[in-house]
Order: structure tokens, then C-alpha cells, then sequence
């Protein structure tokens, strides 16, 4: 009989800013990524109408083989002496697919649509669960809840895409199995995995020593101490305080709009943002992801820029305004902080032209909420698919959310000369 080899320790090291996402229970909750998938619902539903769950649990199962976020957890190591690390998990797919009671879609629902009820991620299990929901239109609504260690939004969109097929008689993609000859490493493994990788990463010692002094003792100290000292200085999740809305509008209409401003897509939905917070009146900031180098191997390939604004001139001064920030953020560009409030996020994420199909479904709308953090006064993200541009925001609770839309979806639409 051949005796398999060993399998030899797996791990994939965060990144600084990536480990304040899981710092603690506060943060690990604000940061989960979600949205709605709403989906045709005739071929996801048996000839009684109810839904097929073994058919959509069996396609999540074949479409995420090959994903690997979809097979890795959060391992944390030996005394914090290294950063916390991806290693393989296998997954019991029952704990990853949930399943809804039928509802209508609607603004109020969306926490219920993506699978709130059921709380947070498991830290101990892979950072996904899809929850798959009847509504009494006929339709069916796609839960999506992930993490923010584990991505930004391009690869929660990513994770979709896998999820669905660009044609509407398509199976799900085949893949291998993935991490087979792997294991995942254990707390005590992690340090010496690290230093490996740091050993192996210069051919001399020299290189090796730069490497290292290029952080000083004192800040990987920090670190450390930081690490150790988790579990003493944890808050818990703070109680919801905000509320979220979404609008799905013409996306030929807004490009039109930005082009007559001079503006990209991406410019005026920053400039609505910024528009947007003026009832108590000065300069507001928000903050806008830039992608950051691309030979970075961080899961999370954007950054945060401070984009300001005033309201005070016209809507072709404003994205003027925001565009001329956004170059110098992208060039890397300095630029001296200026008083402003700060509001909360924006963005603008392009998504794919034509229509996604699931189990022969086809994806008729994608919302996603903002990534905003607990003390936001209210944020946006705005995406782009199959010709439409859908619009969430997410505010304090104290805000009305149907004037918001609307003054957001008219900065979007409207013509220039009309305003």
C-alpha cells in the first residue's frame, strides 16, 4: 500500500490594515460585506412553487470549488508574534447556504434578505454565507454576506461572478478540489511560516536585513503587544444605528450626465455624495476607495482618499473639484488636509455588461451596501450592471432615507442646464 506524503502547513498572511478588520468584535461585525442578489425566480423554484434547495445548494457547492476564499478561515497565531493568517478549511456547505421565508423586497428587508437574522460570520469557518429567499413577486433574492479581511468589493463581485454563468443553459465552472496536498497551519507553525517566507523573499543576507529594518522594532513591538492584549481591550458590536436604501436607475442617463459635467462616471457619483450632505451646511469629506499598486498581494487592493467638497458653486465645480482630488489620490499626490465634516464612503464599482444567469435564473438586480462605519452619517455605493446603475445608500436612523435617494438620483440624472 503507497503511504501518501505529508501534507505540508498552508498559510496566507494579512496585511497590516487587513488585521484591524478582525481587531475586534466591534470591527470584525462593521466590516461584513453584503448585498442582495435578486434573481428571475422560474427555474430556482420546483413545479409547487417552493423553492428547489437541493438544486441551489448543489450549484453553490459546484460553483465555489475552485474559489479559494470560499475554503479558507482566519487563523491567529502563537502569542500575536505574527500577523493573522488564511489556512485551508473544509467546508460544510449547509453552514454556508441558508434558506429564507418568503417575503416582499423592500427597502425594510434588506438586513432580513441577506441573512442578518441568522448574525454575524462564524470566525471560525470560512468568512461567507449566501442566504436564498422567496419573494412574493415571484422572484428570488441572493443573501451575500462576506468580509472585509477577505476582500474588497471587487472580490465580493468576484465571488458572484463565480457564482453565476454568462449563459442561461451553463453549469457553474469546473475546478479542482483546491488545497489537497495542504493542511492548515497551526498557531505555532505561523511564526516559522513567516519566517521563511521573509528568509526566502531576498537571495542574500543582506537584502534580508534591509527587508526587516525597513519596519522599525518599535512599531513590530506594538504590533505584538497589540495582538497579545485583543481578548483585554475587545468591544463588543455596537446595536444597528442605521438604515439603508437602494434606487435603480438608467445607467446611459448618468453617463450622459457626467460626460456634460466633464466628469467620469465614478466623479459625479462622489460629487451626489458630497451634494449630498450639505443640510448642516460647510464642507463635507467623504471617503472614496483607490486602488492601490497592483503587484500588491493584499486581498484588499484598495485605499482610502479624502475627497472634499463644497456645495456652495455649481454642480460642474463640484465634480471639477472631486475629479482634480481623485487624479492626485490615484498618482499618489500629496495634498494638505482641508477642514471639512467628514459624511461617511462613495464609490462607483463597474460590474459586467450583460446578463448573469444562476441555475438558469437570470440576475435581474445586485445591491450592495456600502462598507460604512457605525458612526457615518450616511454613504453610498453605487454599481453598474447590465445597463443599470443601482444606488444604496446607508444612513443613521435619524435620517429619512426617501429625500436622500432623491436628491441623489436627481444629481445623477439631471441635465446640467436644468439645474
Amino acid at each position: 500500500m503507497t503511504r501518501r506524503p505529508a501534507r505540508r502547513p498552508h498559510a496566507e498572511f494579512m496585511q497590516v490594515w487587513e488585521e484591524g478588520y478582525v481587531g475586534t468584535t466591534e470591527t470584525f461585525v462593521s466590516m461584513h460585506m453584503q448585498g442582495v442578489a435578486v434573481l428571475d425566480g422560474g427555474t430556482l423554484r420546483r413545479p409547487d412553487g417552493s423553492l428547489d434547495r437541493r438544486a441551489i445548494t448543489a450549484w453553490a457547492e459546484s460553483a465555489t470549488t475552485a474559489v479559494p476564499y470560499a475554503h479558507l478561515r482566519l487563523q491567529r497565531s502563537f502569542l500575536g508574534l505574527v500577523p493573522p493568517a488564511w489556512v485551508p478549511a473544509g467546508i460544510r456547505i449547509d453552514d454556508h447556504v441558508r434558506f429564507g421565508t418568503e417575503t416582499a423586497l423592500s427597502d425594510d428587508n434588506l438586513r432580513t434578505l441577506i441573512g442578518w437574522e441568522e448574525g454575524p460570520l462564524d470566525a471560525d469557518k470560512p468568512l461567507w454565507r449566501l442566504q436564498v429567499t422567496p419573494l412574493t413577486d415571484g422572484r428570488v433574492a441572493l443573501g451575500i454576506l462576506m468580509h472585509h479581511a477577505g476582500g474588497d468589493a471587487l472580490r465580493t463581485l468576484t465571488f458572484l461572478r463565480a457564482l453565476t454563468t454568462s449563459k442561461a443553459d451553463a453549469a457553474p465552472a469546473p475546478g479542482e478540489p483546491l488545497f489537497r496536498d495542504e493542511r492548515p497551519a497551526g498557531p505555532i507553525e505561523l511564526p516559522l511560516l513567516a519566517w521563511t517566507t521573509w528568509w526566502r523573499a531576498s537571495p542574500d543576507m543582506r537584502g534580508r536585513v534591509r527587508a526587516y529594518l525597513r519596519k522599525p522594532a518599535l512599531r513590530r513591538a506594538r504590533r505584538v503587544a497589540a495582538r497579545v492584549s485583543r481578548r483585554l481591550r475587545d468591544r463588543p458590536a455596537r446595536a444597528v444605528t442605521t438604515h439603508s436604501g437602494h434606487r435603480t436607475l438608467d445607467a446611459s442617463i448618468v453617463q450622459q450626465t457626467a460626460t456634460e459635467l466633464d466628469g467620469t462616471m465614478n466623479d459625479l457619483v462622489v460629487a451626489a455624495a458630497i451634494h449630498a450632505g450639505r443640510a448642516q451646511g460647510g464642507p463635507v469629506r467623504v471617503r472614496v476607495p483607490v486602488l492601490r499598486k497592483p503587484t500588491e498581494g493584499s486581498r484588499n487592493r484598495v485605499a482610502d482618499a479624502a475627497i472634499h467638497g463644497d456645495r456652495s458653486g455649481s454642480s460642474a465645480d463640484l465634480v471639477a473639484t472631486v475629479k482634480r482630488q481623485l487624479a492626485d489620490a490615484r498618482a499618489g499626490t500629496h495634498t494638505p488636509p482641508v477642514p471639512a465634516r467628514e459624511i461617511g464612503y462613495a464609490t462607483l464599482v463597474p460590474w459586467v455588461s450583460r446578463t448573469r444567469f444562476l441555475l438558469g435564473a437570470s440576475l435581474d438586480e445586485v445591491i450592495v451596501l456600502p462598507a460604512s462605519l457605525p458612526h457615518d452619517e450616511q454613504s453610498m455605493f453605487a454599481i453598474l450592471y447590465d445597463g443599470r446603475l443601482t444606488l444604496t445608500a446607508t444612513a443613521q436612523q435619524s435620517t429619512p432615507l426617501p429625500p436622500l435617494l432623491d436628491t441623489l438620483a436627481t444629481f445623477l440624472t439631471a441635465s446640467p442646464s436644468g439645474r
